[in-house]
Order: structure tokens, then C-alpha cells, then sequence
């Protein structure tokens, strides 16, 4: 096997458990609170849009998780394609850390450097979508 691809079962320490539990909550509470935001009406919330006038790689980031939310893959695809490949990452990377932290120990399912090489291209993509978008004048 690829030394990359090596995998451990190590156990974790209390503070392991518990920061796995606290990062892998992030996510889905972040798709729960989006509708809340938009609630707000039209306020922005980027910095990078209001100083420079461009959409940032994120930029409907709120958006899409309000339409994930509601289960409308369509709309989440058209407000921005780029973020859903790094969601469904984050996603998976939650469910796994919560399963760690219920476990008490590493899965070994995934190692550290394939998950690391899985979210520097779903990153590249974030940003290829983004130039993409640029360069049709989204």
C-alpha cells in the first residue's frame, strides 16, 4: 500500500473527542442557521465584495446552504457549482469526525494525507469555479 494511503487506528485522547466533536457540528449548523441570514433581507456579509467590488470564491456561500437546506440541489448548482464539491467534502468529513469521537479512536478509513490531497482539489475547484465565474461576468 502507498505511504500515503497508510491508515491508523490510534485512540484519542479526551480533548481529540471532544474537538472532533465541535468541528464536525460546524457544518450542519451552519446549513441550519443560512435561512436565518437571508432572513436579515439584503445585507452583505463579504468583506472581499464590499472593498473590491468582486465576488469571492464564497461569495452565495449562505445562499447555497439555505437551498441545500430546503433540498434544492438546482438552485444550491446555480448560485455557486464550486462550493458544493468542498460541502459534500465537508460533509463527509464531519460524519467522519463524529464517528472517531463516538469511536474514541482513529477509523482508518481514510488517512490523513488522502483526506488533505481530497480537499486541496475540491479547493482547486472552489477556485477554478470561481475564475470561471469571473470570466462570464457572474
Amino acid at each position: 500500500m502507498a505511504n500515503w494511503l497508510s491508515t491508523s487506528k490510534d485512540a484519542l485522547s479526551g480533548v481529540g473527542r471532544q474537538w472532533r466533536i465541535a468541528v464536525s457540528s460546524v457544518l450542519p449548523l451552519g446549513v441550519v442557521a443560512a435561512p436565518a441570514f437571508l432572513a436579515l433581507g439584503d445585507v452583505s456579509l463579504c468583506t472581499f465584495k464590499h472593498l473590491t467590488g468582486v465576488p469571492c470564491p464564497l461569495c452565495g456561500g449562505i445562499r447555497v446552504c439555505a437551498a441545500l437546506a430546503r433540498g434544492d440541489f438546482a438552485s444550491a448548482w446555480q448560485l455557486n457549482a464550486g462550493l458544493l464539491p468542498l460541502l459534500g467534502l465537508a460533509a463527509l468529513h464531519s460524519v467522519l469526525l463524529m464517528v472517531e469521537a463516538v469511536q474514541g479512536q482513529r477509523t482508518g478509513i481514510f488517512a490523513p494525507r488522502a483526506l488533505l490531497l481530497a480537499w486541496q482539489l475540491a479547493g482547486a475547484g472552489l477556485l477554478a469555479s470561481w475564475g470561471w465565474r469571473l470570466w462570464m461576468g457572474a
